[in-house]
């Protein structure tokens, strides 16, 4: 099984990957033979979520494991959007504990420093270190890992990397701070998401929705109304600009359905009533969150 990740080794996606396998894995124990108790993994590497979801959509990978949201910073839109109107849907979550540390080349010293790579979103998240370090500048990276490697290439005393305990290491950096996350508890939300196959029935509690409703008043209220009615419980909303329909909007949703007193294909159908787009994007099982202490 091939498993493709926006990313290198040491990022936050090839960690939950690795992890999301380790629980495969652990689930095939005991199984015969003839199940996937002896398939082997491999973790393919992209560099964009756009080339990562294109790998599935061409069948070049089985599963894609991409973040869709972060206890800090919120929805990760950018990869949301690649979502919208494609056949993949979510059948699993998982999480990742986020520890981001200052890593630089052997023989700096934070003193010296005065440029920080990493990936956009881990430079969001640690807005109080560029705050406390305002002569350090923040410059954006395709990845947290990359970031790492490029200090590693560039060998200079004035540049580090923001990014995991794991590729600090790989890279052979060194740590100038730890846990530089402005939240102790950071924590990353990731999908893993597969091609959607027609004849597959999916299972899970948890729901998740792209909607676009019609250009009418009430129009989201009637969208929210068939949730209460069917007794789900909203978990998230969140709205996204249309592309090529200036300020219109669609909205990511997520919803606990194991309350619901109706199938989901009664749901679907019902919100495809009162909407004028329904996308089903994932369905799954909700997993225990992890403690980032």
């Amino acid at each position: 099984m091939k498993i493709g990740i926006q990313g290198i080794a040491g990022s936050y996606s090839e960690m939950t990957a690795r992890d999301y396998i380790n629980r495969l894995e652990n689930e095939n124990i005991g199984r015969t033979p003839n199940t996937q108790a002896n398939r082997s993994y491999e973790v393919v590497e992209y560099s964009s979520f756009q080339e990562t979801t294109d790998a599935l959509l061409n069948e070049l990978v089985d599963l894609i494991v991409v973040p869709v949201e972060n206890s800090t910073t919120g929805a990760i839109t950018k990869l949301l959007d690649q979502l919208r109107y494609k056949p993949v849907i979510s059948i699993a979550e998982a999480y990742q504990p986020v520890s981001h540390n200052l890593w630089a080349a052997k023989g700096s010293d934070l003193m010296q420093i005065k440029t920080v790579y990493s990936h956009p979103e881990a430079l969001s998240q640690c807005s109080n270190f560029f705050a406390r370090y305002p002569h350090i500048e923040a410059k954006a990276h395709d990845d947290t890992a990359k970031a790492s490697l490029y200090v590693k290439e560039l060998n200079r005393p004035d540049v580090a990397a923001i990014s995991s305990g794991r590729a600090g290491e790989l890279y052979d950096l060194i740590p100038l701070l730890e846990d530089v996350q402005d939240e102790s508890n950071n924590m990353t939300r990731f999908y893993v998401v597969e091609k959607k196959h027609t004849n597959k029935d999916y299972s899970g509690e948890v729901l998740s929705f792209y909607i676009e409703t019609r250009h009418e008043a009430g129009a989201l209220l009637k969208v929210l109304q068939v949730f209460d009615i069917y007794n789900g419980n909203l978990l998230s909303l969140t709205a996204r600009p249309i592309k090529n329909q200036a300020f219109t909007y669609g909205f990511f949703l997520e919803l606990l359905a194991d309350k619901m007193t109706v199938s989901n294909d009664i749901l679907i159908k019902t919100l495809e009533h009162v909407a004028e787009y329904v996308q089903l994007i994932g369905q799954f099982k909700a997993v225990q969150r992890p403690s980032n202490k």
